[in-house]
């Protein structure tokens, strides 16, 4: 498009529909977690099964993460992030519609597939169309829609689910989708790609295949038990489509990644910080709904209200975390945002049926505070240490490591869980007794991963 389309008011217009999908990808996943409990007695399903419906999600967004990177760079950015927003309007209708567990699985599924490709191709049409301080200004923006966000998403979550039942929170995703595609076809350029670089099928291939065997061994060990059969397959080929993967990297003339980044020191400590740093943070995510709701027996609305400090601290502490990092540096600040990430742990993992409201929403605080702290100088190493011409690339790997932790967080938070819950039960504990013995052990795995992240954080 022509340059005087990028003027600076045109720059912000395009800035309104990332955001809009930004947006609602961050309240859908609040909302979600907060409607689980009442999906899960709908389906008359246990926790080990209903947290795949934020994991599948979440697997599909990660998996296809880089694929949808490469085909910007074959294709239109526009269609495809456009495109995203279909998708993801098709997945809510289908949620909404779901009559049992497997199809509001697939149905997540597909909503992870468009938010995958909006959130592969909305950095890269920021960074297109903004540059200086502008594109700062501009990525800042979307951390704080990110956040505002976050902290909709357990009000509104609760509200919907209180008045209208759960259906209600995926109805909500369609005018913000029809909304996002009438102005994204007006206002994004067309961006049109002039690199003549091929996908790697095979590789792309090796890759989900590897992702999707192993998120499944996870999800379903506890409940399948881990020397079952069908979990030491599923790990067996998420081993062998790796290898596959590794290989196919190495003697393609046009790898899927390029391992080579992985080389750089900054870009490897800053994958796995954020590994084990969202691993530490969504640890809680699936479980605290259910304490809220077996233990403390509040309703969604309270349940929202008592999330809420976490995303209100990541609201306040990404930006001043921002601007601390350009005084000091970056892995002292990250450091000390996961220290605050394993305070709210230890806290959490202390609660049980007498835990006052104020106790939970100051731990609550806390771990927003570190997640806050710890993201924006990890994110800023990162890309700063991307070679020129792989700047996309290794973006789109960050989110992936970013979405392999959350998944892994959930996974084997559950497990231990579901572990601990178990051995206390069969020792005659009451429900209630193997429930909170069976979080607070999860809590202490979080704890555990916050402490990992912060030590390779601070050996960078």
């Amino acid at each position: 498009m022509k340059r005087r389309l990028l003027n600076l008011p045109r720059k912000w217009l395009i800035f309104t529909v990332t955001a809009t999908g930004t947006f609602m990808g961050t309240l859908d996943g609040g909302v979600v977690n907060i409607a689980l409990p009442s999906i899960a007695r709908q389906f008359n399903a246990d926790i080990e099964n209903i947290q795949f419906v934020v994991s599948i999600y979440l697997l599909a967004v990660t998996c296809f993460l880089p694929v949808f990177g490469k085909l910007s760079d074959l294709y239109s950015r526009k269609k495809l992030y456009l495109g995203g927003f279909f998708v993801f309007g098709i997945g809510s209708i289908l949620c909404s519609l779901s009559g049992s567990l497997p199809m509001m699985i697939f149905a997540r599924a597909v909503q992870g597939l468009g938010s995958s490709a909006m959130m592969a191709n909305s950095q890269a049409i920021i960074a297109k169309a903004f540059s200086g301080k502008d594109r700062g200004r501009a990525l800042g923006g979307i951390g704080a829609v990110v956040a505002l966000g976050s902290l909709a998403g357990p009000a509104v979550g609760g509200f919907l689910i209180q008045h209208f039942g759960w259906p209600s929170v995926f109805w909500v995703n369609l005018p913000v989708c029809a909304i996002g595609i009438w102005r994204g076809l007006q206002i994004i350029p067309r961006f049109n790609p002039k690199s003549k670089m091929r996908m790697d099928i095979w590789g792309a291939g090796f890759f989900i295949i590897a992702c999707f065997s192993f998120l499944y061994a996870l999800n379903e060990g506890p409940s399948l038990h881990w020397g079952s059969p069908v979990i030491l397959w599923a790990f067996a080929a998420a081993a062998v489509f790796f290898g596959l993967f590794y290989y196919r990297e190495k003697v393609s003339k046009t790898p899927f990644i390029g391992l080579s980044i992985f080389k750089i020191p900054a870009i490897s400590y800053g994958y796995a910080v954020a590994v084990l740093g969202f691993m530490a943070i969504f640890t809680n995510s699936v479980l605290f709904p259910f304490y809220a709701t077996d233990i403390l027996h509040i309703d969604p609305v309270q349940t929202g209200l008592l999330i809420l400090p976490f995303p209100v601290a990541l609201a306040l502490s990404s930006p001043i975390s921002g601007l601390l990092s350009e005084k000091y540096p970056a892995r002292l600040i990250t450091t000390l945002g996961l220290g605050f990430t394993i305070i709210g742990m230890l806290m959490f993992s202390f609660m049980n049926g007498e835990t006052s409201f104020f106790y939970i929403a100051l731990a609550q605080l806390i771990a927003g505070c570190g997640s806050g702290t710890f993201q924006v100088p990890n994110n800023n190493t990162v890309i700063s240490a991307a070679p020129k011409n792989k700047v996309g690339i290794v973006s789109s790997v960050n989110a992936l490591a970013r979405n392999a932790g959350m998944i892994m967080g959930i996974a084997l938070s559950v497990a231990v869980y579901a572990g601990v819950q178990r051995y206390f039960a069969a020792h005659g504990s009451s429900a209630e007794s193997a429930f909170l013995h069976g979080y607070q052990a999860a809590m202490w795995f979080g704890a555990v991963m916050a402490a990992a992240g912060g030590i390779l954080s601070a050996k960078r």
